[in-house]
């Protein structure tokens, strides 16, 4: 009877070219129980705007589907069915410009959905607006907030709540009903296969087989060492792939951790790898680059790497020498492309008190590029591989303005 939707987004209007890169779906019966759920990451062909809001990186969605792969099987998840979400209407929105960009017209109609933060409102005067607000005062748990599928799920239990205050039939049955009799249009079958949020894989050797061995188990949360033996299993295998990789992703779901208490163990396992790593003898280049490898899989970048390594040999590790590590020359030119967590006056102020020269095009002369991703797909980004300029992180620029101090090995 209902399919509840979330999505993730480039930005936050359909009219200025952003895209869905998320969407989510929970299907409900009438008793608002789950009948099903189906979610998928989406490759927009862009940049993904905001990345420290959804938290979904350039490599995540390269070999996901486009929009226009999985718009069958959505459209036939949504037909029959009033859709709910929480602010529906930005979901819905976005939902038609990607059906618009396939050239059809499809009755996903605001006024015929439900949407929770209405509802809120309507049962409990006074209620907030958003999702975390409505969630804490129903009881309803939201982990991995903005999360497509995290956040479906929250809007799937929040909505059977408030269900559950309304008679059977509840008094929008006659906008179900005429919902349940709107047409579709065809769509072309496309073979896909969804993608969901992964940890990103690498290459691994024997000598990691021993690092895991050192690694100290972890007593909080207590799921944590059942969700690191799963870890601990891959990174021993010479035969990583994206599907191991994404067994993580099924194993940390099933055991309930939530993103962060992931996060946290991702963070503490690369800090873990790397005091054993300085105990077990000398840092190689091979050795190193297997590090950082594993340090994305677990979505963190080399500056992270570089930081525990400094931290487990009480500084005495040397930053090996790369694009970034030891800063550029004053009066280098740069470019600044993709989201930040801080307006992008604030690091062109901080580039230009450092001696360089932020540009706002790359051109073959360019030193380098700064990125909020460093995989992303944007034109500069793009014009900088062409080039063969180099693309560094925020945190590796952070570190570029700020070099801390290392005492020599």
């Amino acid at each position: 009877m209902y399919a509840v939707i979330d999505t993730e987004t480039t930005g936050l209007s359909p009219g200025r070219r952003h895209r869905v890169i998320e969407i989510a779906v929970v299907l409900l019966d009438a008793q608002g129980r789950v009948e099903g759920e189906w979610v998928t990451l989406l490759n927009p062909q862009r940049d993904l705007g905001p990345q420290h809001i959804h938290g979904i990186l350039t490599a995540d969605v390269l070999a996901a589907p486009d929009f226009a792969d999985v718009a069958r099987h959505l459209a036939g998840l949504l037909a029959g069915r009033m859709v709910v979400g929480h602010n529906v209407e930005f979901d819905l929105g976005f939902l038609r410009a990607e059906f618009a960009r396939l050239g059809v017209a499809v009755p996903l109609i605001t006024e015929r959905a439900m949407c929770t933060m209405a509802l809120a409102g309507y049962l409990y005067p006074g209620a907030r607006r958003t999702l975390g607000a409505c969630c804490s005062a129903a009881g309803v748990s939201l982990e991995g907030w903005h999360s497509a599928l995290a956040d479906t799920r929250a809007t799937a239990e929040l909505f059977s709540h408030y269900l559950r205050q309304f008679p059977s039939p509840p008094p929008w049955q006659w906008a179900y009903d005429e919902v349940s009799r709107l047409g579709w249009p065809e769509l072309p079958e496309v073979a896909f296969r969804p993608t969901v949020r992964a940890v990103h894989a690498g290459g691994r050797h024997g000598w990691m087989s021993r690092l895991v061995d050192q690694l100290p188990r972890v007593p909080q949360p207590p799921q944590a060492d059942s969700y690191l033996a799963m870890l601990d299993m891959i990174l021993t295998d010479r035969e990583i792939n994206a599907a191991k990789a994404d067994q993580l992703v099924h194993v940390a779901t099933d055991l309930g951790l939530t993103r962060s208490q992931v996060d946290e163990l991702h963070r503490a396992y690369v800090d873990a790898l790397a005091e054993a790593l300085w105990s077990d003898g000398e840092v190689s280049a091979e050795h190193r680059g297997d590090l950082d490898r594993v340090a994305a899989m677990l979505g963190h970048g080399v500056a992270d790497v570089d930081d525990a390594l400094i931290s487990a040999s009480n500084g005495q590790y040397v930053v090996p020498p790369r694009p970034g590590a030891n800063g550029f020359p004053a009066g280098s030119t740069m470019v600044f492309t993709g989201d930040m967590v801080e307006p992008r006056e604030i690091w062109w102020d901080r580039a230009v008190a450092a001696g360089f020269i932020p540009q706002e095009a790359v051109r073959p002369e360019t030193t380098f590029v700064v990125a909020a991703d460093v995989d992303s797909l944007s034109v500069k980004a793009r014009a900088a591989r062409e080039y063969g300029v180099p693309i560094i992180g925020v945190d590796d620029f952070r570190r570029v303005l700020t070099p801390p101090e290392r005492k020599a090995s």
